[in-house]
């Protein structure tokens, strides 16, 4: 079984991904990801993605985070690479996260559009801290859509939230229960595809503008 589909129909692409346990995003899962992306985009598609019931993803597979060297840093680097994937995406790109969402999961979230989270006794959470990872220079910047008075408890604390917290917190617009997850994403996503696609791509681009450019700078050194 693929660890990731891809479907296309009617102007949305939508991405699940289900490798049958938490969704690491190893690099393999990554580049998969990436290659989707890529696919939906040359479709002019709006994008929907989506985890397996009950996880969105776990983020990047500790595994290669523990053992760090080349591995780890080809991991990352495709993670860095899906964060400028989904900030310069020219059209809608909503995320349903159907349960458990951590670390680089979570950092998708801020980088989506609209966001649906499912209720339910899920975990949703920044936990570099937890985990004796500092938080990398080029994820302070996203960390900080988060409402304000949230960012110390998520991003330095790692405080783990359940998604009523989630929603306070600005990972989630809005939360809907299992069964009607997936529907009520899919409407969203068509209700944004029905927009004007010219105007949501300038303002989509003006918008996510100042993250991207702190996020480069973060990156590569070089600041404005």
């Amino acid at each position: 079984m693929s660890a990731l589909t891809l479907t296309l129909a009617e102007g949305v692409a939508e991405i699940a991904l289900d490798d049958g346990k938490v969704n690491a995003l190893s690099e393999q899962m990554l580049e998969a990801l990436l290659a989707a992306i890529d696919q939906a985009r040359a479709a002019e598609a709006a994008l929907l993605i989506y985890g397996r019931a009950g996880v969105l993803s776990a983020g990047y597979d500790r595994r290669l985070i523990a053992a760090g060297g080349p591995a780890c840093d080809a991991m990352r680097a495709a993670g860095d690479r899906l964060t400028l994937a989904l900030l310069d995406y020219p059209a809608p790109v909503v995320i349903a996260s159907t349960g458990h969402a951590m670390a680089k999961a979570a950092f998708m979230l801020l980088l989506a559009d609209y966001r649906i989270g499912a209720a339910g006794a899920f975990n949703i959470a920044l936990n570099e801290v937890a985990i004796g990872m500092t938080m990398p220079d080029a994820a302070m910047p996203q960390a900080r859509r988060l409402a304000p008075q949230w960012l110390n408890r998520c991003a330095l604390q790692a405080q783990v939230l359940d998604p009523q917290q989630a929603l306070e917190a600005g990972f989630y617009d809005e939360l809907a229960t299992g069964g009607e997850l997936l529907e009520r994403a899919r409407v969203k996503v068509r209700e944004l595809a029905a927009l004007d696609r010219k105007a949501y791509r300038e303002t989509r681009l003006l918008l996510n503008a100042p993250l991207r450019a702190d996020v480069m700078a973060a990156l590569t050194g070089v600041r404005g």
